[in-house]
């Protein structure tokens, strides 16, 4: 395997997508805790001799789900402002390997024989930063019995100047296969 990196790509912080997408998962999140204090205070209350005419006990639940959307809120930007100062993505000409994670850290290696098909997608809000996301299609045996395929996708998420990462991962993995 050749050890010189073609490229070396490193994902770029896409703000908007923190500030659309993490208040929404946070606030998704935050609803289990908060109705699960809800409902439980309330069997407690009522357990306890409560006169349920008096109206639900409300401020368990909302201090849950206030606490349970904070949480949320700070994992949403330690995945999405922390996470891609971690991750790498080097492209040699037979392989990508990459780096990432934040809490947990992955190594990996796709040679490029395996891929079958890549994606260019440009969202909206990654388009603010001019980032996009290269997706890579791989085919791969997983029973040696009776050689069942599956499809596996490899994203690589915001990198800058997507169409260019995209030409040049396209080109090497189609020659790859090409020359087969």
């Amino acid at each position: 395997m050749e050890q010189t990196p073609v490229m070396e790509v490193r994902p770029v912080v896409v703000p908007a997508q923190f500030f659309v997408g993490g208040p929404l998962a946070a606030g998704l999140f935050a609803l289990f805790p908060g109705m699960f204090v809800f409902v439980g205070s309330n069997i407690i209350a009522a357990i306890a001799g409560r006169d349920m005419f008096d109206g639900p006990f409300v401020w368990p639940g909302l201090i849950a789900y206030v606490l349970g959307f904070a949480v949320a809120l700070y994992l949403a930007y330690l995945k999405m402002f922390q996470e891609p100062l971690r991750t790498s993505y080097t492209v040699f000409k037979d392989r990508l390997e990459y780096d990432e994670g934040f809490l947990t850290r992955h190594r990996r290696t796709l040679v490029f024989d395996q891929v079958i098909d890549v994606h260019l997608t440009e969202g909206i809000l990654q388009q603010t930063k001019g980032a996009g996301t290269v997706v890579l299609v791989t085919q791969q045996l997983v029973t040696s019995g009776e050689a069942h395929l599956s499809n596996r996708q490899i994203a690589l998420r915001n990198v800058p100047e997507p169409r260019k990462v995209y030409d040049l991962v396209r080109s090497l993995a189609l020659d790859k296969n090409r020359d087969e």
